[in-house]
């Protein structure tokens, strides 16, 4: 009677383990890794610019990340009148963005250049910044 009061004992003492996934079957050091906010392939971003009749728009295009996305813009202009160039921090867009970029004036002459960039960040916090776009002349 001892016998099977002990093996009865042993028994029940187990049973809440394995019912609450307990160490009966795991070994240590082969739990399964954490793979919360993780993605396959690195956030890529690129960006193009078109010439409108008094802007430009420029377009950002990502590849890979996990969405959804933000962005935010800079600009540049290229001044000739001071050989110098001005950056401007838009913000917050989309992923497309108009910016002021007028043709030339009746003369023809370009007052400045412009080109554009963003930063784009995904829905994991990962972050990529674009390089700058070709310059357009503006006047």
């Amino acid at each position: 009677m001892t016998t099977k009061l002990v093996a009865a004992t042993v028994m029940g003492a187990g049973l809440p383990l394995m019912a609450c996934g307990g160490p009966a079957d795991e070994v240590p050091g082969t739990e399964a890794p954490d793979t919360l906010g993780t993605h396959s392939a690195a956030l890529s971003a690129s960006v193009a610019c078109t010439q409108g009749f008094s802007d430009v728009t420029c377009t950002a295009t990502v590849s890979s990340g996990v969405p959804p996305y933000t962005y935010s813009w800079t600009y540049q202009q290229y001044v000739y009148a001071t050989n110098r160039t001005y950056t401007t921090a838009v913000g917050a867009g989309g992923a497309s963005q108009d910016f002021n970029c007028p043709g030339p004036d009746g003369t023809g002459t370009f007052l400045w250049n412009f080109r554009a960039r963003a930063t784009v960040t995904d829905a994991t916090g990962a972050s990529v910044t674009t390089a700058y776009s070709t310059y357009i002349p503006c006047s």
